[in-house]
């Protein structure tokens, strides 16, 4: 309750200040430059970014699941994350894939965790690319990138560590939590991740994960950022989507209100800053983006979410 309260207030916060600053009078730019024709490709863009998504998600799970739950578990996922706070639709995917898997629900949570911090280490590297090839390589720039590259090195370090040193590790939070005479929470509630992810990290089993998430950017979400700017007569590099991408997944890191509304617009406003076009446009965009990625989204994840009930209650009546 108090991470929703604490998110509703940062979004607050953003939506003030950008309506204090911008003029709703911007979206009159886009009148009669809606293409609707690309509505529809965005439609199909948005499924062929979740391909490359569920078959990472597949092979975390260790083909536990079918390819088709991996999917529908996927949209559905994020889907819901833009409606339901506390990052709701993340809980919802691991319910459906606890059904369909047989895993615990401890696991399918360590995979989770392994699945975002891969996401963090590919919009970093995406986010330095662009930086450097749209020739915005200064100090001030590359600061966000610096910080967020030294919490990628850290976190792979640690990751490392637990794969190499798991015992000891086990050890040590033993001894710490013994300490504050919270042992039993660590035993309870920490214990099975560590072991679950120094389980995981090998190379077997990490790699095919890995192959898919600059795939699942750069092939997928990139393309719809891209489709969005032609939805409303705008016209983007590669290298601008990519930057978009970076900002607005950093922005959306910051804790918010369900789909990051307010905190995602500044994020996309402050790439266009960067870039050196206008920060209206910039409005406009992030919010033709936000809307778009919720309506279909949303419609995406209840139509899946409703078709997996009913499949998966066929099911238990056949068995």
């Amino acid at each position: 309750m108090k991470k929703w309260i604490l998110g509703a207030t940062v979004s607050g916060i953003a939506i003030f200040f950008l309506l204090k600053n911008f003029d709703l009078k911007e979206f009159e730019r886009i009148k009669g430059n809606i293409r609707w024709e690309f509505f529809v490709l965005l439609i199909f863009t948005n499924l062929w970014a979740f391909i490359p998504f569920s078959l990472r998600w597949y092979f975390l799970l260790e083909k536990k699941i079918s390819l088709w739950a991996a999917f529908v578990s996927s949209v559905t996922g994020v889907g819901l994350n833009m409606v339901l706070p506390a990052r709701g639709g993340d809980v919802v995917r691991l319910l459906i894939n606890k059904n369909d898997s047989g895993l615990p629900l401890p696991n399918l949570v360590s995979k989770l965790f392994l699945e975002k911090v891969m996401d963090l280490g590919t919009v970093v590297i995406v986010g330095a690319v662009a930086l450097i090839f749209l020739g915005l390589g200064e100090a001030k720039n590359l600061s966000l990138i610096l910080v967020s590259g030294a919490v990628i090195v850290l976190m792979i370090i640690a990751l490392i560590s637990l794969r190499l040193f798991l015992e000891p590790i086990r050890n040590l939070f033993r001894k710490l939590f013994s300490i504050i005479n919270k042992q039993s929470l660590y035993e309870d509630k920490l214990d099975h991740h560590l072991v679950e992810f120094s389980d995981f990290l090998r190379g077997d089993k990490l790699l095919k994960p890995l192959l898919f998430c600059f795939p699942t950017w750069v092939l997928g979400y990139a393309v719809s950022y891209w489709v969005t700017g032609k939805l409303i007569g705008m016209d983007f590099t590669a290298m601008e989507c990519l930057l978009f991408i970076f900002v607005g997944a950093m922005g959306v890191a910051i804790p918010s209100a369900p789909s990051g509304i307010g905190v995602f617009h500044a994020s996309v406003i402050s790439g266009f800053i960067l870039i050196g076009r206008d920060p209206g446009e910039g409005f406009v965009y992030a919010t033709v983006v936000h809307l778009a990625q919720f309506v279909i989204l949303t419609t995406l994840a209840l139509i899946l979410y409703f078709v997996w009930n009913l499949t998966s209650k066929d099911k238990k009546s056949l068995s």
